[in-house]
C-alpha cells in the first residue's frame, strides 16, 4: 500500500491530537468536580511512603506523657504541679521555647493550690505556648456557647485584626482555666483538619474566632523560636500566607480555599530522635542531673503532650505513615514543617489542566503516528514517566500534583485512539473489500467464461487466486486459418500488484495475438510490452501454445513457466523452457519448439501454486501431479474432470480451500 499523503497524514495526526484532547477535556472536567481527590490524597500518602520517614529538625525535642509516665504515677490526669514542675526542669535546661499540646481545662476542686502553682510558673516563662482549641461546623439553628466576658477579655490579647485572610470560623472556645489564661504569655490552638477519607494531612494556619485570628500550636512556638513572638504579621497573596515578624525574618506558607497549609510529614514518631519520657526528665530534674537536662534540651524547641495508650486515651489520628498518630506527632511534624520553611504545595487546577493538555497533544501526535504495540508501550512509558516526574517533584520539591488525572490519560488517550484507528481502519477494510470484490469480478471476467468450441480439441481451465485478486493468468485466442492459441501466465507476487500486471498481459496478449505469427514472436512482444511497464524485480512467466485444425501436432513456446506435462500413449513429457520469463532483461530470445499432437494426447498446463502448495513442511510436487495426470489420462476422463480432479487433489492436499499462492490448471485433449 502506498505511503499515505502529507495532508492524510496531517488529517490523522489532527484527529489523534483531538482524540486525545477529548480524553483530556473528561479528565479535566472530573478533576474540577473533585471525582479524583480520594484516589489523590491516596496517591499523596503513596508518595510520602515511597519516599520514607526522613529525619526532623534536630532542633525538635519532645517529652511525652507516656504509658511508663502515667504507671509510674499511678494516676491520670497527672495533677498539675507536676506540669509545674516539668516546666521548671526545661527552663533550667535553657530550652529555647516549650509547647504544651495539653488543655488545662476549668479549675481542679480537689488541689485548687496546683491550679494557682502551674499559674504562677507559667508567668515566670515567656517562652510557654499553652493549647486552646475551637469548635466548628455546629448544626444549623443551634446557637453557640459563648465564653464569659472576662474569658473573652483575657483571650483577645492573642488574637490577630486582619482582613481577607483565608481561616475557619469558629463559634466556639476552649481555654485553660481562667488563672493560667491569665498568666500565658502564649497560645496556640490545637485545632485540625480531617479530610475526607478520615486522615489528617493539614492543618488550619489559623482560625477566626470574634473576628480575630488565632495561630496554631506550631506557628506560635516557631514565632518564640525565632525571637519574633507568637504573633506575626500577617499579608495575604492569592493562595499563599505571609507572615512577617519585625526584625526576625518572615515565612511563606501555602493555603487552601479553607485556610489550611499541608503538612510535609517528616514521619510518625520514629523521624524524631529526641522523644523523652515525662517521668525520665523529672527524674533527672530531681537527681540534680543538670549536665544532661542541657545536654538534651538546650535551645531546642520543646513540645510535651500525651501518648500514652495502656491506661488513657490518647488522642490519634491516621497520618500518610501511621493509622494511630498521636496528635503530638502531628503538631511536631507541623513544626518540622515551619523549622524548614518546607510545605506540601498543591499544583494549582489550571496550572495543572495546562500539563495536562500539552501531554494530551504530545500523546494523540505519538499514538497515530506508530503501531498499535508502539503505541502501548510509549502509553506505558507515559504512565511510568508521569508517576517518575510526580514523586521527583514531590520529593524534591514539595509540589502535591494531583496525580490521579495525569496517570490516566496516557492509557485512556492510547485506548481512545487504538479504538478510532480501529474502526477507522476497519471501514477502510471494508471499503478495500468492497473494492477487491470488484477488481475480483473485473479480473474473473478477463479470463475465458467458457470453453472454446473447436474441432477437434477439448479444452478446460480453472483458476483460484490465493487472495480476492491474483496474478495467475488463463486465456485462448482464436486466429484465422483455423488457430487456436492457448496461454497460461504466472505474475510475479500475490495480490493488487500482480493483478494489474496480469490486466497488462491480457491486454498485451491480445494486442500481439495474430495469425501471421508464431509463439515465440507472441512472447517476445509481450515481453517488449511488459518490461516497459514493470519496475526491476518483477516477471511473468509465460506458456504460450498454437493448435491448428486439421494437424496433429502442437507449437508452444515456453518462457520460464512451470513445465507443462504431454502424455502420449501413457507415457508423460515435461515441457521444459525455451526461453525467459517475460519482463525480466532487455534483450531476449525466445523460441518454439513442435512435438506430435495426435487423438487421445492430453496437454496439461499448469502454475507453481499447484506443485508448490505447501502441507506442514510437504509441498504437492511435480511427482505427485504427474502421477495424478497419468491416472487420469488411463480412465480417459475429459478435460473439465481432469482440471476438477487436480484441484480436487490439490486441495485435500492442503487440508482445505485455501492456497498459499494463486492456482492454474488447463487441459487440452485432442479428441
Amino acid at each position: 500500500m502506498p505511503p499515505a499523503s502529507p495532508r492524510t497524514q496531517r488529517l490523522g495526526i489532527r484527529r489523534g491530537i483531538g482524540v486525545a484532547l477529548l480524553c483530556w477535556a473528561v479528565l479535566g472536567a472530573l478533576q474540577l468536580l473533585q471525582a479524583f481527590d480520594l484516589a489523590d490524597l491516596r496517591l499523596l500518602d503513596l508518595r510520602f511512603q515511597l519516599r520514607g520517614p526522613r529525619p526532623a529538625s534536630d532542633r525538635i525535642a519532645i517529652v511525652e506523657i507516656d504509658d511508663a509516665t502515667v504507671e509510674d504515677y499511678q494516676r491520670w490526669p497527672l495533677t498539675r504541679d507536676q506540669y509545674a514542675l516539668l516546666i521548671e526542669a526545661l527552663a533550667s535546661a535553657r530550652a529555647r521555647v516549650v509547647g504544651m499540646d495539653l488543655l488545662f481545662l476549668g479549675n481542679d476542686a480537689a488541689n485548687p493550690r496546683f491550679d494557682d502553682l502551674l499559674a504562677q510558673v507559667t508567668a515566670l516563662h515567656s517562652n510557654l505556648v499553652h493549647a486552646i482549641t475551637f469548635v466548628s461546623g455546629l448544626r444549623a439553628r443551634e446557637p453557640a456557647a459563648r465564653p464569659r466576658p472576662e474569658i473573652e477579655a483575657r483571650l483577645v490579647r492573642h488574637g490577630l485584626v486582619a482582613d481577607g485572610i483565608p481561616a475557619r470560623e469558629a463559634p466556639e472556645v476552649t481555654t485553660p482555666e481562667p488563672g493560667l489564661l491569665e498568666a500565658a504569655a502564649a497560645l496556640g490552638h490545637v485545632v485540625l483538619q480531617v479530610d475526607p477519607d478520615g486522615e489528617v494531612r493539614r492543618l488550619p494556619l489559623l482560625v477566626r474566632h470574634e473576628g480575630r485570628l488565632y495561630p496554631c500550636l506550631a506557628l506560635s512556638v516557631y514565632g518564640l523560636a525565632t525571637g519574633g513572638g507568637p504573633l506575626p504579621r500577617l499579608a495575604s497573596s492569592g493562595r499563599t500566607l505571609r507572615l512577617e515578624w519585625p526584625g526576625h525574618g518572615a515565612l511563606e506558607a501555602p493555603l487552601d480555599a479553607e485556610g489550611c497549609t499541608s503538612v510535609d510529614f517528616a514521619g510518625d514518631r520514629d523521624a524524631f530522635p529526641h522523644a523523652y519520657s515525662m517521668v525520665d526528665v523529672l527524674r533527672w530534674y530531681a537527681a540534680g542531673d543538670s549536665m544532661r537536662l542541657r545536654r538534651t534540651f538546650e535551645n531546642r524547641v520543646v513540645l510535651v503532650g500525651a501518648t500514652a495508650v495502656a491506661q488513657v486515651a490518647t488522642d490519634v489520628s491516621s497520618t500518610p505513615f501511621s493509622t494511630n498518630t498521636p496528635l503530638l506527632f502531628v503538631h511536631a511534624n507541623a513544626l518540622d514543617s515551619f523549622l524548614r520553611g518546607r510545605f506540601v504545595t498543591r499544583t494549582p487546577a489550571p496550572l495543572l489542566l495546562l500539563v495536562l493538555a500539552v501531554l494530551a497533544v504530545v500523546l494523540g501526535w505519538l499514538f497515530v503516528g506508530l503501531s498499535m504495540p508502539w503505541a502501548a508501550a510509549v502509553a506505558a512509558l507515559g504512565l511510568i514517566l508521569v508517576a517518575a516526574a510526580d514523586q521527583a517533584a514531590f520529593v524534591w520539591r514539595g509540589w502535591d500534583v494531583p496525580p490521579t488525572a495525569g496517570l490516566l490519560l496516557p492509557p485512556l488517550a492510547y485506548a481512545a485512539i487504538a479504538s478510532y484507528r480501529y474502526i477507522f481502519l476497519e471501514g477502510r477494510a471494508r471499503e478495500r473489500q468492497r473494492e477487491l470484490k470488484v477488481a475480483h469480478g473485473i479480473q474473473q471476467r478477463l479470463l475465458p467464461t467458457e470453453p472454446p468450441r473447436f474441432p477437434g480439441l477439448d479444452v478446460f481451465g480453472v483458476n483460484r487466486p490465493a487472495q480476492e485478486i491474483g496474478g495467475d493468468y488463463y486465456d485462448w485466442i482464436r486466429l484465422g486459418g483455423g488457430r487456436l492459441l492457448v496461454g497460461v501466465g504466472d505474475v510475479s507476487g500475490k495480490g493488487v500488484p500482480a493483478a494489474l500486471l496480469m490486466s497488462h498481459l491480457h491486454a498485451s496478449l491480445h494486442a500481439a495475438a495474430r495469425e501471421e505469427l508464431s509463439p515465440s514472436e507472441i512472447a517476445h512482444a509481450v515481453h517488449a510490452s511488459l518490461h516497459q511497464a514493470i519496475e526491476a524485480g518483477r516477471f511473468a512467466t509465460f506458456f504460450l501454445v498454437s493448435l491448428e485444425h486439421g494437424r496433429s501436432e502442437l507449437w508452444f513456446c515456453n518462457a520460464g513457466h512451470n513445465p507443462p506435462f504431454l502424455v502420449r500413449d501413457g507415457r508423460c513429457e515435461m515441457l521444459g523452457a525455451t526461453g525467459v520469463p517475460l519482463g525480466m532483461f532487455d534483450e531476449v530470445t525466445y523460441k518454439d519448439e513442435r512435438r506430435p499432437f495426435g487423438p487421445g494426447d492430453v496437454l496439461v498446463v499448469y502454475s507453481d501454486g499447484v506443485t508448490e502448495c505447501p502441507h506442514k513442511d510437504d509441498m504437492y510436487g511435480e511427482d505427485r501431479l504427474r502421477d495424478l495426470v497419468l491416472g487420469l489420462c488411463a480412465r480417459g476422463l475429459g478435460a473439465r474432470e481432469m482440471v476438477e480432479a487436480v484441484v480436487a487433489d490439490v486441495t485435500r492436499f492442503a487440508r482445505g480451500p485455501a492456497f498459499g499462492d494463486d492456482l492454474t490448471v488447463v487441459v487440452v485433449k485432442r479428441t
